[in-house]
């Protein structure tokens, strides 16, 4: 099923995180059909993700996502290059860890500015850090299954991490893509694409989990890291996106749940006093929905019995 949003309903028989999210996406699109970019006419979509809040102590792990339509980058292309040449001409990678770096800062309101030209998708869920699994069952995994034989060496938080990506990054493709369209997805490189080796078990484990969202065959689907880059830094820019975005909303985040006051009112700050100065311009730039590239963010929070979860979709409110 299609709609003037551009998103095909899912029809998700067991009861889950993703019914949920489905359901707030049909609300959204209802209010506002806008809200989502029409890649259906690309042949590549290429999917970047980065996460933050896998250091001790973080209140939510935020995973992010872009979606881009690759063949019609070409305005992003240009301006990237330019930008290079003028802030970042020694290649150096933008990120939000390294906005310390003066170059960097220079090259950061240029950069998302520039991002707003990329048809596509930046969708971004933070999840509570005290939610075990969002997957019921002992264990995220039926391990018994001996084609999931490999998985059972990996820890378990890198898999539970592992499985979660995957499964946003499907729920989306079968929301937003057509068949036939060919997905080419680089993730950063961390625990869970260590090695070749662990990135060819995670590019099984997204053939697996897509199947089962997927209503439609995909042309080809193909998997790497940022280290697959060519040298124009064009993947590391793409995936700099998720990277800004992830680390501006994990920062808001900590400051929320440890200064409050509580997002329960489902207020999204767009400017606080506390932020720092990186933080202020990302958050601020993400809150601008009326640019070829298209924002959705959400929290998973946990309920009282550990067992069941909460969605909230933010709307965003100036502090004064």
């Amino acid at each position: 099923m299609n709609n003037p949003g551009f998103w095909r309903l899912q029809q998700i028989a067991v009861a889950s995180i993703f019914r949920i999210i489905n359901d707030s996406i049909e609300c959204m699109l209802a209010q506002n059909p806008s809200s989502l970019p029409d890649l259906r006419t690309a042949s590549t979509i290429l999917v970047t993700s980065d996460y933050s809040g896998e250091h001790s102590g973080a209140e939510y792990q935020v995973l992010s996502f872009l979606l881009a339509d690759i063949e019609r980058c070409q305005q992003w292309d240009k301006v990237r290059m330019e930008l290079r040449a003028r802030f970042l001409s020694d290649k150096r990678r933008m990120s939000f860890k390294g906005l310390n770096d003066k170059q960097r800062q220079r090259a950061l309101i240029p950069f998302l500015e520039a991002a707003n030209s990329i048809p596509g998708l930046a969708f971004t869920v933070a999840i509570d850090s005290s939610i075990e699994s969002l997957f019921a069952g002992p264990a995220p995994l039926n391990l018994d299954n001996p084609d999931f034989a490999v998985f059972r060496l990996w820890k378990r938080k890198p898999l539970e991490k592992a499985l979660r990506i995957v499964h946003f990054i499907s729920f989306l493709l079968a929301g937003l893509l057509r068949s036939g369209q060919n997905v080419l997805w680089f993730t950063d490189e961390d625990a869970i694409a260590a090695n070749p080796e662990r990135l060819g078990q995670l590019t099984d484990l997204l053939a697996w989990i897509s199947s089962s969202y997927l209503t439609f065959n995909l042309g080809h689907l193909r998997c790497g890291t940022t280290k697959s880059d060519d040298g124009s830094r064009r993947i590391e820019d793409l995936a700099a996106v998720p990277d800004l975005i992830a680390g501006a909303i994990g920062e808001q985040l900590h400051l929320v749940r440890n200064r409050g006051p509580d997002m329960s009112s489902g207020v999204f700050w767009i400017h606080r006093g506390d932020f720092s100065a990186k933080t202020s311009f990302i958050t601020l730039w993400l809150a601008d929905t009326a640019k070829p590239l298209k924002r959705v963010f959400c929290i998973v929070d946990s309920v009282p019995d550990l067992t069941k979860f909460t969605v909230s979709w933010f709307h965003f409110h100036n502090q004064i």
